[in-house]
């Protein structure tokens, strides 16, 4: 393989895996429970003291793109022939990382606004945030993972 079809089978690759975000991030979205808040001239504080919402979001947006970091390493290994390795894991790590940063900012282009339109001291829902950054790595790391395992696996038998 030419290094020039090499890049892009790679680009093609890390492009693909990154359009699947859009569709996890309205997944995460439409599953993720609400937080109800009070509205503040500063924004909307959560009327709770610790909301179980914020855990509930965090980890169906860390199950949801385990799962699908887990379908296209399976996929990848399937069907994609390339030569290099390195490549492969290379285009799962950055589409990995570029499909949950896409799944994260397509979830907030559907949450309630920051600043809605009622009186302050009204009841609205918290915008849809992600708790932590680090959630963001839980694709990549499940795309790596199950791409070893499968190699494990099929070198075995």
């Amino acid at each position: 393989m030419s290094s020039l079809a090499g890049r892009r089978s790679f680009v093609a690759l890390v492009t693909s895996i990154a359009c699947i975000g859009p569709l996890v991030g309205f997944i995460w979205w439409a599953t993720s429970p609400g937080v109800q808040g009070v509205y503040f001239a500063e924004g909307i504080f959560p009327s709770e003291t610790e909301p179980a919402g914020y855990i509930d979001a965090d980890a169906l947006f860390a199950i949801g793109t385990a799962i699908v970091g887990c379908l296209v390493a399976l996929l990848v290994r399937r069907r994609l022939t390339l030569t290099s390795t390195g490549l492969v894991l290379a285009a799962l790590t950055l589409g990995g990382i570029a499909g949950s940063a896409i799944a994260v900012l397509t979830a907030y282009a559907f949450t309630s606004p920051e600043r809605p339109k009622i009186a302050y001291g009204s009841i609205a829902e918290v915008p849809l945030t992600l708790g932590a950054a680090g959630w963001l790595l839980v694709w990549p790391i499940a795309c790596v993972g199950t791409w070893f395992v499968a190699d494990l696996w099929s070198s075995e038998s």
